[in-house]
């Protein structure tokens, strides 16, 4: 190559490179990519660029700044949320340090921790044995009223409205009375999960366990809207009760040892046990706060032979099967149950 056509060439790239070499002296050199992928060096970046991302160099051509492309509106709303949920869990864990640095004060022992659940069991247990024997005298009061009432039929009368007003009355103060005991039982197994978990976390804490991760915070303990209890179906509305209701008369009929004495509008009472290897059963329905459900109750000899056949396994298991019957029946055609 010929000597003037040299420095021909070499004079028009010098012309071409005085705006970045005046640039790189005051320290503005832009570095960009276009949208085919070429790289391009300039004193400013063009005005469909300036979002997209780039860098700047200084005299030397070292990078001293990098701009990141602009964030889209979802992309902020993104990070504005997950820094919501930073904050968030830490406060989680402050929370949670400090629950536990309440539990360690109030107990010194895990020993402390069951006497207190142990006594608000007691004290649950006490007010079920006063509402099973308030459940005792009204079941006698309805035999009296109903034995009454059947003398009057066998006279060829009519019971009078009174004992009919009463038989009704001592219907509805049982119903109540259930009601207060599926309440109790629900309560009692709250105590025992919530002590449950007060043990295992103490046990935690002494062992020099400290809440550091989103892990190590309590799971939240929603309680349920009904508590399962033994013995008693929870209907999903009015209309699934009013189907079952036939059936579970006719079960507890089936699987009590002595015979029907009282059939009410929502209650069947089977004949107080005589002998210590009899077992009765009373099945109520229930409705309390919107809650519709259908009770098994069971009723041994008072006679210590009778309480002891009360506790065994057999008897017992009636709660469960009588619940596991109805959710069987629940799922059959309503043309399958028929009020018996």
């Amino acid at each position: 190559m010929h000597k003037p056509y040299r420095r021909k060439i070499l004079a028009t790239l010098l012309i071409a490179l005085l705006p970045c070499l005046a640039a790189a002296e005051s320290g503005a050199i832009k570095k960009w990519v276009d949208a085919d992928g070429v790289t391009h060096y300039g004193t400013s970046i063009p005005p469909e660029y300036v979002s997209k991302e780039h860098t700047e160099l200084n005299q030397r051509g070292i990078e001293v700044k990098h701009v990141d492309r602009a964030r889209t509106p979802e992309e902020i709303a993104r990070e504005k949320e997950l820094e919501k949920l930073r904050k968030a869990q830490q406060q989680a864990i402050a929370d949670q340090r400090a629950k536990d640095r309440i539990l360690l004060n109030m107990f010194r022992t895990e020993d402390d921790l069951i006497m207190l659940r142990d006594g608000k069991l007691a004290q649950m247990n006490a007010q079920l044995k006063l509402k099973q024997a308030y459940v005792e005298r009204l079941k006698k009061r309805l035999t009296n009223w109903q034995a009454a009432a059947a003398a009057r039929e066998r006279e060829g009368k009519k019971p009078t409205a009174k004992q009919l007003e009463n038989l009704q009355t001592i219907q509805q103060q049982l119903e109540s009375a259930y009601s207060s005991i599926v309440e109790k039982e629900a309560a009692k197994r709250q105590i025992t999960n919530q002590y449950t978990y007060e043990l295992n976390r103490f046990r935690q804490l002494r062992s020099g366990f400290r809440a550091s991760s989103a892990d190590d915070i309590e799971a939240p303990r929603e309680t349920p809207t009904v508590i399962p209890v033994a013995g008693a179906f929870v209907c999903q509305d009015n209309a699934q009760c009013d189907r079952l209701w036939g059936y579970a008369k006719t079960w507890t009929k089936d699987h009590s040892g002595t015979p029907i004495e009282v059939i009410g509008e929502r209650i069947l009472v089977t004949k107080v046990p005589s002998k210590p290897e009899e077992v009765s059963l009373t099945v109520s329905r229930l409705s309390r706060d919107g809650v519709e459900r259908l009770f098994l109750d069971i009723n041994c000899h008072k006679s210590v032979s009778g309480k002891e056949l009360c506790a065994t396994e057999p008897v017992q298991a009636l709660r469960d099967k009588f619940v596991q019957a109805m959710e069987a029946a629940s799922s059959k055609p309503g043309a399958a149950l028929s009020n018996k």
